[in-house]
């Protein structure tokens, strides 16, 4: 898991040892005298004795390559399983190896309620043998009541998945997303509001609720569209309650997120059963799953905490405080306390490969300030090593700063402005009277989407939303949205790729939308357009260089 070794986790064996996490426990709260904003989870590990394992990680598959006879367990929160999977190798708290052990595909499962089942650990099936047979997988032994999620496979074989690894790779996108999920009642308002999907694009707008950060857009945007979806949310608290009433151990159950066909890509190690070799698949870690998420594209806006402001001493008038965040440190440590309130909470980025394959086809925006009027606000800063961290809500006095571990797909953070742009973008940041925010920042190339398509009242798709690529190949124009607001002008620039560019302004009537605008600006275009023939774009080129004017405000340029 990239960059996870950034991170020490300082309930994770410090002896200098190479630990394995063998499996995923029961859930709780550990010590309510430290820990009151923040369930936690069990983890069992076993020391690695066979020194191979870094030139040849499939000594890892034999059991006698750790002393599981020696497991040692450790609570940690339940918002640091975006870092953690079954297998990995720990070393001072630190991430040591992640091993792929047997790296498997299973093409086109059908995922259902007659294909899937909720099992136990332990189970013997109909008395013909544990489905994880103790002599090669020991690892689970002392968690035999935990649950598991089995699909049935081709040719009596199946496929077992921790349902802990599943609701860690469905919804562990931020370790806030998580902590709502563990802690029932689940609402919707704790996660989003203001959603909006259009049947005839599938474009689905949302407002993320305060604390939940952009990277959970993506599973929110399907909890809301997608019963199976929103259910097997819920489903992860209300299985805790019911187990607490029980008086015995809490181990979560899930689902799959969806219903239909998937293949998933999984690191893990098959077991046989009953004489009948590599009969049973046991997922570690899931690192793939194709089935669609019910959107065609997704905007989102976040919600964020009002900056506190002080008193100035001459006039008493409000001065705004920008607090600086603190730079990382090697030293700073993931603890198991409550954070305070005291300290600005923190985001850490977890960089990964894309999950969802699906994703990799649609467009995920929001918005982001390019610049802002002058407002004389006090800096203040902190030191790098003032505080450890803690995932969770605050709720104590103590050193320790609050930090959301989420997950990132691109590793590049900082997207060069697409060609026909640059001239537009350098004019804007000039703008010191104004705020001006950019609406189109994506996934996909930071700045802009394609365009919204549509079609007219007989059906057909005006060509010119359309470049050509090569090959006769099509795709759509791309697309920017900017908003400029002053004490004078409140207005959104939309800007289409063209040569010469394309800018239009429209003014803010507080009433329409952002898709509002961009099919308006679709529509203008088009008409502007309609017997312009078909600009090519050469083999492999994305942009224009181009200049722009913003001489005449309100009008097409």
């Amino acid at each position: 898991m990239a960059d996870a070794n950034e991170l020490m986790i300082a309930a994770l064996p410090s002896d200098g040892h190479g630990w394995r996490i063998d499996w995923f426990g029961e859930i709780a709260f550990p010590n309510r005298m430290i820990r009151r904003k923040q369930p936690s989870v069990l983890l069992h590990l076993s020391r690695v004795i066979d020194k191979r394992y870094r030139e040849d990680h499939s000594v890892l598959l034999n059991p006698e390559s750790t002393f599981v006879a020696k497991q040692r367990k450790v609570w940690v929160s339940v918002g640091t399983l975006p870092l953690l999977r079954i297998g990995d190798i720990w070393r001072d708290g630190r991430l040591d190896t992640a091993s792929d052990y047997e790296l498997e595909s299973f093409l086109d499962l059908e995922i259902n309620s007659e294909t899937t089942s909720l099992i136990k650990a332990g189970l013997n099936l109909e008395e013909n043998g544990f489905l994880l047979p103790r002599g090669e997988h020991p690892w689970h032994m002392q968690a035999t009541q935990s649950y598991c999620t089995m699909i049935d496979l081709p040719g009596e074989r199946r496929l077992i998945i921790p349902c802990i690894e599943l609701i860690r790779f469905y919804f562990g996108s931020s370790s806030n997303l998580l902590t709502k999920l563990f802690l029932p009642p689940l609402s919707r308002e704790a996660l989003y509001s203001k959603a909006h999907f259009s049947k005839i694009n599938g474009q689905l707008s949302l407002a993320l609720a305060e604390g939940i950060s952009g990277a959970s857009a993506a599973d929110i945007g399907r909890m809301h569209l997608d019963s199976d979806a929103w259910r097997t949310a819920v489903n992860v608290g209300t299985s805790l309650l019911k187990a607490s009433v029980s008086r015995q151990e809490i181990y979560p159950q899930a689902h799959f997120p969806f219903e239909g066909v998937t293949t998933l890509t999984a690191s893990g190690k098959w077991l046989s059963f009953s004489s009948q070799p590599r009969a049973t698949f046991l997922v570690y870690s899931l690192r793939s799953c194709s089935h669609p998420f019910p959107f065609r594209s997704l905007r989102y806006n976040v919600t964020t905490r009002r900056i506190a402001q002080t008193q100035s001493a001459q006039n008493g008038t409000p001065v705004p405080r920008i607090v600086k965040p603190p730079r990382r440190s090697s030293d700073q440590q993931l603890v198991e306390k409550d954070a305070s309130e005291k300290f600005t909470r923190q985001a850490h980025p977890i960089w990964v490969v894309q999950r969802f394959t699906d994703l990799t086809t649609k467009t995920i925006w929001k918005n982001r300030v390019l610049s802002v009027p002058s407002t004389g606000a006090v800096i203040v800063t902190t030191t790098a090593n003032d505080t450890n961290s803690a995932v969770g809500d605050t709720g104590s006095d103590r050193r320790v700063r609050s930090v959301d571990l989420q997950i990132k797909t691109e590793k590049e953070t900082e997207f060069p402005v697409p060609g026909f742009l640059k001239d537009i973008v350098d004019e804007l940041k000039t703008l010191r009277d104004s705020k001006v925010e950019l609406l189109t920042e994506s996934d996909e190339d930071g700045w802009t989407i394609p365009i919204l398509v549509s079609t007219d009242e007989e059906g057909e798709i005006d060509l010119n939303l359309f470049v050509e690529i090569g090959n006769n190949q099509l795709r759509e124009r791309r697309v920017a949205a900017f908003s400029v607001i002053n004490e004078k002008t409140n207005i959104v620039l939309v800007t289409i790729e063209l040569d010469p560019v394309y800018s239009k302004s429209y003014p803010t009537d507080g009433e329409s939308s952002l898709q509002d605008t961009l099919r308006r600006a679709a529509a203008d275009f088009i008409s502007r357009n309609r017997d312009t023939k078909i600009e090519k774009i050469g083999e492999g080129a994305a942009y224009f260089g181009v200049s722009w004017s913003s001489s005449s405000s309100g009008n097409e340029h």
